[in-house]
């Protein structure tokens, strides 16, 4: 790279996540791009954690409030803050590698494009549960998002500021999906997203419990994107009763096949009935947005 970096900005959303969090800081205090050329900015979304007290405790990293619930009010907080030509993303619970934000801006400057979403390598506890084997196959498939459907997440994502000037901020109103629709936003408004290998961040994976959780929430966020995409109410409603179904066994044994994993081939049926639990839970939370269109609709008329 060049000697006249560009100048980086960090942006962390955190809710009660404090011991990840720090990991994650310490992570971004040993980066080999320049020291001065970056910022962290860490926004706070209500956590009771003492999240001050801690931040206090590292160089060039600073902490902002956002009262408004939800990971992308928070990321407009910093978004509104930072100082960079250049905005990184990632979360809490994510570790990058030393030289990530080095590689995120590679990509940019390489390959002369507007957004870079990097590589997210899983990490198992001692115990690998059959979710979070389920989660390592499922979620977060950067690579593929970003070849087939031209959209990424912000667990590990670049931008140049002059993308947001263009096309706006995230959807505060979002608490899931908001990566995708902004980044689809991007890429349909002419401004060209790569993936980069280098760029690499550590990301847990989830157990039973974080992914029922997350499946009802991402349920939640999919109705906005999906009728901005055109989708009628009625075509929604189907597909979340469809999904209440369980999955094609075979069709299911196909895709794991495809994952490479040979512990989900192992343990097919276990992670067969996951899924079925995730289908229920994003159909329920797709149910809950329905009735609030719903709802909305019947005002209106």
């Amino acid at each position: 790279m060049d000697d006249k970096l560009p100048q980086v900005s960090v942006i962390i959303p955190v809710f009660n996540d404090l011991e990840r969090l720090i990991v994650c800081l310490q992570a971004l205090q040993n980066q080999s791009y320049q020291l001065t050329s970056y910022e962290v900015i860490v926004v706070d979304n209500n956590s009771t954690d003492n999240i001050r007290e801690v931040i206090a405790e590292f160089n060039n990293v600073q902490l902002h409030s956002e009262a408004s619930p939800g990971s992308y009010a928070a990321r407009n907080k910093g978004i509104t803050v930072a100082k960079g030509e250049i905005l990184a993303f990632t979360d809490s619970d994510c570790v990058p590698n030393s030289q990530w934000i080095e590689q995120g801006v590679k990509s940019l400057k390489s390959e002369s494009v507007d957004l870079v979403g990097g590589k997210i390598t899983f990490l198992f506890s001692s115990q690998k549960s059959t979710a979070e084997i389920f989660d390592s196959i499922t979620a977060l498939q950067v690579k593929k998002n970003i070849e087939t459907r031209q959209l990424t997440v912000t667990a590990n994502l670049f931008a140049y500021r002059y993308v947001f000037d263009a096309i706006g901020l995230f959807d505060a109103s979002l608490k899931s999906g908001g990566d995708f629709k902004w980044t689809k936003k991007a890429t349909d408004a002419g401004f060209k997203l790569v993936y980069s290998p280098h760029a690499e961040i550590l990301h847990p994976a989830r157990n039973l419990s974080s992914l029922v959780k997350k499946g009802y929430r991402v349920g939640m966020g999919q109705l906005d994107i999906q009728l901005n995409q055109g989708i009628s109410l009625s075509a929604i409603l189907l597909k979340s009763l469809r999904d209440l179904l369980p999955p094609n066994p075979w069709g299911y044994w196909q895709f794991i096949c495809k994952s490479g994993s040979d512990e989900a081939r192992r343990r097919f049926a276990a992670i067969w009935a996951i899924a079925w639990i995730c289908n229920i839970a994003n159909s329920l939370g797709r149910f809950k947005s329905l009735q609030k269109e719903w709802f909305k609709i019947g005002n209106i008329s």
